[in-house]
């Protein structure tokens, strides 16, 4: 089967897509600005317009030879200057790509300025930067000598959204908003990762709509998905899920330490929101006090529901007793005294 995956993977990965294809081609047909500013923290679109920025260039004489990168925070504005006024090879256009432009100084950016109001015929300059005031001197210069794009990340409560519409337009994948909403959970906020994850789920579904199974049977989980996968298990009951996850976490080079504070963390929580519901505050109410995310808290309302106060206090104590045994009361090694404290935890 993974076999299978990485071979359509290396497969589809060759090249650009179509989409990527007919932009670009649809962009040689417009003269290149003397500058671009991009920017934003929307990556993957950023990405895609350095990319087809890159193949214009390219695609032209001189080829690669007409493309400098520079990282402004190694590179002062001086010498992206001085690349900016060399002559191109060839009679080709000639890419001067800065990243990371909002770590320039006010003299740097002002020396850029300078050069923006008398830009060199034959050079492109794309400054990259994933923030800058209103009122920076690159974006008051670049909105008369060039162009800004800007690409803004979607918020984190319009995440599962954009991936459901992504999965969609890049890779055929239908995926549905509960299953988007799990693979974040899984996988975290990074969208790079997201559409990686799901161009995996695409090739394995094959068409068909992905489900819940396929994301818990495919996704990589992050340490930190994999613990709350951990204490969610314990909540739950799930001793065979438990002491997998755990062992799957150890084996990856989590500490004990961390994993028990996480897990205590996380009953301490329970207590809390158990105190809250019984105490009559509404699920709003208990919203605003906890501030967590709603799906979490609706995890926190159903698990300390089913343990009710008298079993989480119970699960508390078994854990500050192994906290402590781990901080030195104990004679066992971690890794012992963190199994002892999940099967403690499961039975109690």
């Amino acid at each position: 089967m993974w076999l299978g995956i990485l071979s359509l993977w290396k497969q589809r990965s060759c090249g650009l897509s179509r989409e990527s294809d007919s932009a670009v081609s649809a962009n040689r047909q417009r003269p290149l600005k003397p500058a671009y500013l991009i920017v934003g923290n929307d990556l993957p679109k950023v990405e895609l317009a350095l990319k087809r920025l890159k193949a214009r260039i390219v695609s032209q004489p001189g080829g690669e030879t007409n493309l400098d990168e520079f990282d402004a925070g190694q590179e002062p504005a001086a010498t992206v200057v001085n690349a900016a006024n060399t002559l191109s090879f060839l009679g080709g256009v000639r890419l001067v790509l800065v990243k990371r432009a909002e770590l320039w100084s006010r003299e740097d950016k002002e020396l850029v300025a300078a050069y923006l109001r008398s830009p060199s015929p034959g050079t492109c300059l794309t400054l990259v930067a994933e923030k800058l005031a209103p009122g920076d001197v690159l974006r008051t210069v670049m909105k008369q000598q060039g162009e800004i794009l800007e690409y803004v990340a979607p918020t984190e409560s319009r995440l599962p959204g954009w991936l459901v519409e992504e999965a969609v337009k890049r890779f055929q994948l239908t995926l549905g908003l509960p299953e988007a909403r799990l693979l974040i959970e899984r996988c975290g906020t990074d969208q790079n990762l997201l559409l990686r994850e799901a161009e995996k789920l695409s090739l394995y579904a094959g068409g068909r709509r992905v489900t819940a199974e396929d994301i818990r049977l495919l996704a990589s989980p992050t340490a930190e998905a994999s613990i709350f996968d951990l204490v969610d298990s314990l909540a739950l009951g799930k001793g065979a899920e438990a002491f997998a996850t755990a062992g799957e976490l150890l084996s990856a080079g989590e500490e004990p330490v961390r994993i028990l504070a996480v897990i205590m963390r996380h009953f301490q929580n329970l207590s809390r929101v158990a105190a809250m519901r019984d105490a009559g505050m509404s699920r709003e109410e208990i919203q605003n006090e906890m501030k967590v995310k709603p799906f979490v808290l609706g995890k926190l309302l159903e698990q300390s529901t089913l343990l009710g106060l008298p079993g989480i206090s119970r699960r508390l104590r078994i854990l500050a007793e192994t906290d402590a045994r781990l901080k030195g009361a104990g004679t066992l090694s971690p890794e012992i005294e963190l199994e002892l404290c999940l099967g403690k935890l499961l039975s109690a």
